[in-house]
């Protein structure tokens, strides 16, 4: 049987197969160590196939020897062969020791270059079929057809395709589609490797059974022919060489986690290769050694691997903490499982990047895959909470993501909570998002008046709105006392409450009606004056109001009245506070009392 010679690990050296001339049937080559950056190697071809199985039943002589293959592979090798010439070529199987995990590693390494430097990657889809001849027999007429322009052929958009396809002498479209449809579904489409060596041939031609064409002929197939392929297989068509491939995919974002997004369903017999494999098409992985095939590391290895590279800093030793990314085998210790949460994983590690870390971290994280993530509130909450780094990491998601910022309750409270850094977090918004702030907060005072069954929900957001449109034009009035907009809230949600269980005959009910509206007019008109009077506090007084409003009134326990009473109190304290003119008055939560 044949046994490999160690190959040269400190270089880019590589194994290259001479088929040798011959029949069909005994399947003769020699081997021999080359190098991808010496000036003397022999010009080849790399094959790209699937393995068809793990089971090795066929034979073929190496260096003299036997060596076992797969039956795909050996068919391959027999439709390669010619007669009267070698081949030299590059086949995965039968040029790396795949029993050593060493050079496997070296060897995946190597692989952009192998087939980036082939004369041509050959693909092979395996026998022919009646359907299959009929489709190549038609696309080869194609090929020749557009030989006559010349050059000028190569620059093509599809419309030209086309145009051209009405003139080839060809088969009935429904005999086309079905040969189309047989080979969109071989094994080749789904195996994750082939989109490296696809991607990264200068020529590639599709060979199937005995027929053989171009693979740009091939990839504008399902265009000319009427067919929609699978996300997969569009995705593969896509990126094959010509110049179209530019108007694809394959020029928009290839970084390492948009690839793992798109591919997550491509297939591989060892599941390391679901990353190692897209590794040499990636825009930031390829050439970082961060993150290397590396077949020594088992499953759970690459999986953290892979995430700390995707979800730490890149360049720095950080690496995610917890549950989420440790305890691999729950949830995430298969790598099924860990690309199906990868959407979920980015948001988490954003999250805690923004509540842990300095701003330069979250800035990277933001460059790298930010637009993939939307901002949200917890994120937001996450960054005030932030005790060391929060007015850094608030103002730079201001900066960079201000239209999907968003000031809340929570938010507020997060920076009320954070003792050392909360109080600058809220001078910050009070400067940047000044309306947003001062509107969470005058929301925050109107809701001192909820109810158990939170009635009034649909006035506060009304109330929202017209302080918004008040603002926007310039509107104001002259009534005073800010009192009345509670008083008014009550008396609307009495009224509200009558009419909508009917109590009162139509009449009265119909009264009724017209005094919620009034009210709800008056309470409108008046809610400008609460925000009148947060738009003129000081930053000081504006966090401790924030301070009152946001402690939780269940935890005031002796107050007579329960909850409610408490928000009524609540809301007076802050009043006064913010009415209060001496500066001298401002004094730290603790003085300020919920009730009397």
């Amino acid at each position: 049987m044949f046994a490999y010679e160690p190959i040269d690990l400190d270089r880019p050296a590589f194994r290259l197969l001479n088929l040798r001339r011959g029949k069909w049937s005994d399947i003769e080559c020699t081997m021999y160590q080359a190098y991808l950056d010496g000036d003397d190697t022999i010009p080849y071809d790399a094959l790209s196939y699937t393995w068809g199985g793990t089971h090795k039943t066929s034979t073929v002589i190496v260096n003299g020897e036997a060596l076992r293959v797969t039956e795909n592979l050996h068919s391959a090798l027999q439709h390669l062969r010619s007669e009267n010439v070698d081949k030299t070529l590059w086949v995965d199987a039968i040029c790396i020791d795949q029993s050593n995990e060493r050079e496997r590693g070296h060897q995946v390494q190597q692989m952009c270059k192998i087939y980036s430097q082939a004369e041509e990657v050959i693909v092979w889809l395996g026998q022919a079929t009646r359907e299959t001849n009929t489709l190549f027999e038609s696309l080869q007429r194609l090929q020749e057809h557009s030989v006559l322009y010349g050059h000028g052929h190569r620059h093509w958009d599809l419309a030209k395709w086309k145009e051209l396809w009405l003139s080839v002498p060809k088969d009935s479209d429904s005999e086309l589609r079905d040969g189309l449809f047989l080979l969109l579904r071989r094994p080749w489409f789904k195996r994750v490797w082939i989109l490296q060596e696809i991607a990264n041939a200068k020529k590639a031609s599709i060979l199937c059974g005995t027929k053989s064409i171009r693979a740009h002929t091939f990839a504008l197939a399902p265009s000319l022919i009427g067919v929609k392929p699978q996300r997969h297989c569009r995705a593969v068509l896509d990126i094959m060489p010509g110049h179209l491939r530019e108007e694809t995919w394959w020029s928009e974002n290839r970084d390492l986690y948009n690839l793992l997004l798109k591919f997550s369903e491509s297939e591989a017999s060892d599941p390391r290769d679901k990353v190692y494999a897209l590794l040499g098409i990636s825009s930031d992985a390829r050439d970082t050694g961060r993150l290397r095939p590396d077949y020594t590391k088992d499953l759970e290895k690459v999986i953290y691997d892979t995430s700390s590279f995707l979800f730490g800093p890149s360049g720095s030793s950080y690496v995610p903490s917890g549950s989420l990314f440790l305890n691999l085998d729950s949830p995430y210790g298969r790598m099924e499982r860990f690309l199906s949460n990868l959407t979920s994983r980015s948001v988490a590690s954003f999250t805690q990047l923004a509540e842990m870390h300095d701003v330069s971290e979250v800035d990277l994280f933001l460059k790298r895959r930010g637009l993939e993530v939307p901002l949200s509130e917890d994120m937001i909450k996450a960054a005030a909470g932030n005790e060391v780094h929060g007015k850094a990491v608030m103002n730079l998601l201001l900066l960079e993501r201000r239209n999907e910022f968003k000031v809340t309750a929570n938010v507020i409270k997060a920076a009320v909570e954070n003792k050392k850094s909360g109080r600058d977090i809220i001078y910050l918004l009070l400067q940047e998002e000044k309306d947003g702030f001062r509107a969470t907060i005058c929301k925050e005072l109107i809701r001192g008046y909820r109810d158990d069954k939170g009635r009034e929900e649909h006035i506060l957001e009304r109330i929202q709105y017209t302080l918004s449109l008040q603002r926007r034009y310039g509107y104001r009035d002259d009534e005073e006392g800010a009192e009345r907009i509670f008083e008014d809230i009550e008396g609307t949600r009495f009224l509200e409450r009558r009419f909508e269980y009917g109590v009162a005959e139509r009449r009265d009910g119909e009264r009724g009606e017209e005094r919620i509206r009034g009210n709800i007019r008056d309470t409108l008109s008046l809610a400008r004056r609460v925000y009148d009077i947060l738009e003129m506090a000081s930053p000081e007084r504006m966090f401790l109001a924030a301070e009152i409003l946001l402690q939780d009134p269940g935890a005031n326990v002796g107050v007579e009245g329960g909850v409610n009473t408490a928000l009524a109190k609540r809301r007076e304290t802050v009043l006064r506070l913010l009415q209060e003119p001496s500066a001298s008055s401002i004094t730290r939560r603790s003085s300020i009392p919920l009730s009397p």
